[in-house]
């Protein structure tokens, strides 16, 4: 299972985790203390058994110094019995330790008491034994020379030489033999101190310490109970214990406090991170402090701030960009863009210059009104702001209206109080100037300048780009024109009439009307695919090469077969489809050929029903060695004929639906009659109505009837 914590929380573990060699040293202190605790008690239990052994060695010997001055004063002066009864009397006056003192004769006959601890002394007159003086001990009076430091619960013991109780001070029924296996004791009767552990009575444990008793192979013996010796230590841990558990408490305390006061800023960077990663842009956390955690506070500002003032100058520049790609036609397309441009860098007004050819001088585009004094003014190259950025080629800040009233005066008097411009370049070459003004005190940082600059390059981009749409748009109108025969054609035995209109200014439709030898007529549809430019680039080449195939005198699948191969070598993956037909007025005979186009509808003159003219065939442009098959029809006096391009049919309107094949034919059924342009009109205007909106495709309707057979 895996455990989470918060910032504060880790913070706090790491405090923690730092705490704990500091603790394994006090816990190591603590048990070092408490063996020095013990190490007291057995110290002290020592010094007590030391003292106890001398009191009793001076006890013994006090008592055997008085046995041997009684024996003594016997030896030295001829008492008599009685006289040495009273002496003795007087000694155990003065030595309450003496249970008796007596005269034994040289036949081992005791004259007076009862012996506890015997103490003797020979007396020899002529080196011969004449009588001993023999000393009994009350051992209890030992008690009165015990060590005055015992506890309580502590007791004194004397064995003798063999290990057995002599006398045991507070525990007078303790077995004689109790004591003899401790080793502790075995090393005192062998002339050492030595500490006693783990001794029990079967229900408490004891402390304590063994000492010989010099001179006479005893040992004096303390003991006392673990509790009653450990209490005071035991007491001393438990106060240290709670001093070490009372600062790991506030340790801990600190520690979350700590970790409140350290997590603190860093969760608030970590929801200003979240509101900048949820686009709140400029946001702002609230840090006051003068530590690396406030400095980093102010940095995320900081980078708020600029990462703000980046998205918003992006949005700016993208919004130029838009403008820039709006359109292509230069009128409609500067007024915007220099709008958007001013608006990003927050200025009263904008203005646009063009470098004239011929002159070089800077005018303000036809239509453009967008600036302060810019309506019709021309300037020579270093004459104003934007001559001497033309002139100069790099940027120019003016922020003193004083110097701006000297530079441009013109400016100045229509309020301008400061302006910034910077060159239009394309390929390295400057086509203008792009200014922006303020009508405030200001000055143009040199960021605003840079920024400037790319948004001139955007808007150099789109200005070339609508010039040269512009140059193409002119030349493809030349060609388009060249493409087209008149609205209205009339022939021997013939009319025709033809209406254009393509989806942009240029399309890719065409159609021709063809006059030939023997007075035949060619008749031809054809759609390009594509639009704009290239469409009918590639639509005049199929044009002409129409036109060049078909003087001959061709068939009209001939024709169709060279056209394709001429064009599926170099037409760059674009199609043609083409209807071509060559009409004999002297016989009325249709004969035609179809490279994938829609099939034309005719309408006799007594029917009332339009039938379509099909023949099959593949694109132009896609196989060069493509084959393509000839059909033939008769048209009579008065029988009409119809051409159209897919533009006509795929026409939708507002539910997506195609104007279809089925209501040109029922249209057509209505017009059999009708004056030709009135065919050709009413099939646009019933498309454009169906449509409601500009044509998506080029749209292209050509109408044909037979007048006469010649």
């Amino acid at each position: 299972m895996r455990i989470h914590l918060g910032i504060r929380g880790k913070i706090a573990a790491v405090i923690l985790i730092c705490m704990i060699p500091v603790l394994i040293l006090g816990g190591l202190l603590f048990q070092s203390r408490n063996q020095g605790r013990l190490e007291i008690v057995q110290r002290g239990h020592r010094d007590l058994a030391r003292a106890m052994a001398a009191d009793v060695q001076m006890f013994l010997a006090g008592a055997v110094e008085a046995e041997r001055t009684a024996g003594a004063a016997v030896t030295s002066q001829p008492y008599p019995v009685s006289g040495i009864i009273q002496l003795f009397t007087a000694i155990r006056a003065k030595n309450p330790s003496f249970l008796s003192l007596m005269l034994i004769d040289a036949a081992g006959t005791w004259i007076d008491g009862h012996p506890i601890l015997e103490v003797a002394t020979a007396i020899r007159e002529k080196e011969k034994l004449a009588t001993v003086v023999l000393g009994r001990l009350d051992l209890g009076g030992l008690r009165t020379v015990l060590p005055r430091g015992l506890g309580r619960a502590a007791d004194g013991i004397i064995v003798d030489t063999t290990g057995r109780l002599i006398i045991d001070l507070r525990q007078p029924a303790r077995a004689p033999e109790a004591l003899r296996g401790l080793s502790a004791v075995r090393t005192a009767l062998a002339g050492l101190e030595a500490t006693i552990e783990g001794y029990s009575d079967g229900r408490t444990g004891y402390l304590g310490a063994a000492a010989p008793v010099a001179g006479l192979g005893w040992a004096a013996i303390l003991v006392e109970p673990e509790s009653s010796a450990l209490e005071s230590a035991r007491r001393a841990a438990a106060q240290e214990m709670i001093t070490v558990l009372t600062a790991v408490g506030v340790g801990l305390f600190l520690a979350w406090v700590l970790g409140a006061e350290l997590s603190a800023p860093i969760l608030a960077l970590v929801r200003g991170a979240r509101a900048l990663g949820r686009g709140n842009l400029g946001t702002r956390v609230a840090l006051r402090r003068s530590d690396e955690l406030g400095e980093l506070g102010n940095a995320f500002n900081e980078m708020s701030e600029r990462l703000s003032r980046y998205v918003t100058e992006m949005n700016a520049l993208q919004a130029v960009s838009d403008a820039a790609l709006s359109t292509v036609r230069l009128g409609e397309l500067l007024p915007p863009l220099v709008q958007r441009v001013g608006a990003a860098l927050h200025a009263d007004a904008g203005l646009i210059w063009f470098v004239e050819e011929g002159t070089g001088d800077l005018v303000v585009p036809a239509g453009f009104n967008g600036a302060l004094a810019a309506k019709g003014r021309r300037l020579r190259r270093g004459q104003g702001v934007a001559g001497r950025v033309a002139n100069d080629t790099r940027p120019l800040v003016v922020s003193d209206p004083a110097r701006l009233g000297t530079l441009d005066p013109a400016l100045r008097r229509e309020g301008a109080y400061s302006t910034m411009a910077v060159p239009l370049r394309v390929g390295g070459r400057v086509i203008g100037v792009v200014q922006v003004l303020s009508q405030r005190p200001r000055e143009f940082t040199p960021h605003e300048v840079r920024l400037l600059e790319t948004f001139a390059d955007r808007v150099a981009l789109a200005v070339d780009n609508a010039r040269a749409y512009e140059r193409e748009r002119e030349i493809a109108g030349i060609i388009q024109q060249t493409l087209l025969p008149p609205r209205r054609v009339e022939l021997p035995g013939l009319a025709v009439a033809g209406r254009y209109l393509p989806s942009r200014e240029v399309g890719g439709d065409f159609y021709a009307v063809l006059p030939l030898d023997h007075g035949q007529v060619g008749l031809a549809i054809a759609d390009v695919s594509g639009k704009g430019i290239p469409a009918a680039t590639l639509s005049a080449r199929a044009r002409y090469l129409l036109e060049a195939f078909a003087q001959d005198g061709r068939r009209p699948e001939a024709v169709l077969s060279r056209l394709n191969h001429a064009l599926a070598a170099d037409t760059e993956s674009k199609f043609v489809s083409l209807f071509y037909g060559i009409l004999n007025p002297r016989d009325g005979t249709l004969l035609f050929a179809s490279a994938g186009h829609l099939p034309p509808l005719m309408v006799r003159a007594p029917d009332a029903a339009p039938r379509l003219l099909e023949a099959p065939g593949l694109l132009l442009g896609v196989e060069p060695g493509t084959t393509y098959a000839m059909s033939e029809t008769r048209i009579g006096p008065g029988d009409l004929l119809l051409l159209f391009t897919d533009g006509i049919t795929e026409a939708r309107n507002a539910a997506g639906e195609q104007f279809g094949e089925q209501r040109i034919s029922e249209l057509l059924a209505t017009l059999r009659d009708a004056p030709l342009d009135e065919v050709a009109d009413r099939v646009m205007d019933a498309v454009a109505s169906w449509s409601g909106n500009g044509p998506a495709d080029d749209q292209t309707v050509v109408a044909a009837r037979m007048t006469s057979l010649l």
